[in-house]
């Protein structure tokens, strides 16, 4: 390493970038509402694991829902059970725990293949990103299934590229059973089908990892357990409305999808301003990644998961999301060796720019997050508090609940139609409604118990409406 890089990679350095993630990951997790659908999906149905006590048949909203395996709810009952409670906290530690684990395996890596400051700065460009640090913070199954994949890879690292003998491929087998337990199949592009890529560049360790016949008993024993206990109980007809929805529209549905590249601008605008590094000398990057097996491997688990993703149809930033530590890694690689042929104030900003930027990130969460989303957070309390004065009320909604609403209201919501609300009027219960209401319902609002504004968007609200035999809908 060069001298001059020492000051980056000192122990107070080192111990500011660790305090800066911890931050980054447990501050105030627990003090902000659930702020998307998704989040408030996973909480609504760990919720009713926790109150059924029914760890093998996941609900949500009072319906089955087997379109994603129970390891994310199973880890959010761990604290919960402690606590007595399902709180935004116990629903979202395992995202953090997760997230610091990846950036401890980040440096790790980094530290292995080019020193400290190669992984301190893998570090701080993982967790100063604008995808990552999110999702660090959301009771969403994305964290775990990075964290579990990029587990797995590191305990494939010493046979692969070591010593290391068969425990380690057991070992790194079994973490992608649980990877099974949290996404399913897919979870395989991450960690086998990078090393299948990596073995066809003759690599025959990697070769040899693959064909480990107990390696993949024991992923298919642990990450089949739950499928095949499923479908004991229920019939192994169950799975094929999951089939259809959650693979075979994703990967080509009919509806149009977004345009092919649309990853490349999704990791452009998460690793911003980071990727520029990559127009500094590629040629000479990428004779490196050729000549280092280490390097290879990593450019493997960024190409393969983002070749095959963006031949879906469906297509969202976070499926990408466990690709991101190798990507911290190549980045974190070329960024120090650029940094060691530059000086002056070149220099200085290639320095500082990745810890002032994990510096914001974390005043970001820490202090304005919930005032930038205030339109979606300020009605979440208030449906709780308005619903506490009706604990035994029947809720309803009109068209599909929002998981949101249905987290904070404590109850399951049902979906009514505006012609099923007519036939109920006279009945006692609670509708929750948007406003504008529908013309045959306006007389409704003068049952109104409370209102809601914003509701989860600017100039958006909302209605909570009090049916019986005292409220009618006026002709």
């Amino acid at each position: 390493m060069n001298a001059r890089t020492d000051t980056s990679a000192g122990t107070p350095f080192a111990i500011a970038v660790l305090g800066l993630v911890v931050l980054l990951c447990f501050w105030g997790i627990g003090d902000i509402p659930f702020l998307s659908v998704n989040e408030a999906r996973r909480a609504v149905s760990a919720r009713e694991m926790f109150e059924s006590g029914q760890w093998l048949l996941p609900y949500m909203n009072g319906e089955l829902y087997l379109t994603k395996p129970p390891l994310f709810n199973w880890l959010t009952l761990l604290p919960t059970q402690l606590l007595g409670a399902a709180t935004e906290w116990t629903l979202r530690l395992p995202s953090a725990l997760f997230a610091l684990a990846s950036c401890a395996v980040v440096y790790g890596l980094g530290r292995h293949l080019g020193g400290r400051q190669v992984g301190l700065y893998a570090a701080m460009i993982l967790a100063a990103n604008t995808g990552f640090s999110l999702f660090a913070r959301r009771a969403e199954i994305e964290m775990t299934l990075t964290g579990l994949s990029l587990l797995s890879l590191l305990a494939a690292w010493p046979y692969l590229f070591g010593q290391g003998g068969r425990r380690w491929v057991l070992l790194s087998f079994a973490l992608t059973g649980l990877c099974l337990l949290t996404k399913g199949p897919v979870c395989l592009l991450f960690v086998a089908a990078p090393l299948l890529a990596f073995a066809f560049l003759r690599q025959p360790r990697a070769r040899a990892y693959l064909c480990s016949v107990p390696g993949w008993l024991t992923a298919l024993l642990i990450g089949g357990s739950w499928y095949l206990a499923v479908s004991l109980q229920l019939g192994w007809d169950i799975w094929s409305t999951v089939l259809q929805r959650d693979i075979v529209n994703k990967v080509g549905g009919s509806q149009g999808g977004e345009a092919w590249y649309a990853y490349l601008l999704y990791l452009a605008g998460d690793f911003a301003p980071f990727w520029l590094v990559l127009l500094v000398r590629p040629r000479q990057l990428w004779q490196q990644i050729r000549a280092r097996a280490e390097l290879l491997l990593l450019a493997c688990c960024v190409l393969l998961p983002l070749l095959v993703f963006s031949l879906f149809t469906d297509k969202h930033a976070k499926y990408l999301l466990p690709a991101y530590p190798a990507v911290a890694l190549l980045l974190a690689w070329h960024w120090t060796r650029v940094l060691d042929t530059l000086q002056g104030w070149r220099r200085k900003l290639m320095t500082w720019l990745p810890p002032a930027l994990l510096l914001a990130f974390v005043v970001f969460f820490g202090l304005f997050e919930a005032r930038v989303f205030a339109h979606r957070l300020q009605a979440l309390p208030e449906i709780d508090r308005a619903l506490a004065d009706y604990p035994g009320q029947p809720l309803y909604s009109l068209g599909i609940p929002d998981m949101r609403l249905v987290y904070y209201a404590g109850r399951p919501v049902a979906a009514l139609t505006v012609d099923e609300v007519e036939a109920r009027v006279g009945e006692e219960g609670l509708l929750f409604a948007r406003e504008p209401l529908p013309e045959p319902l306006a007389g409704l609002a003068n049952c109104t118990q409370a209102r809601f504004a914003p509701y989860l968007k600017r100039k958006k609200s909302a209605l909570l409406i009090r049916l019986g035999p005292t409220c009618r809908a006026a002709p």
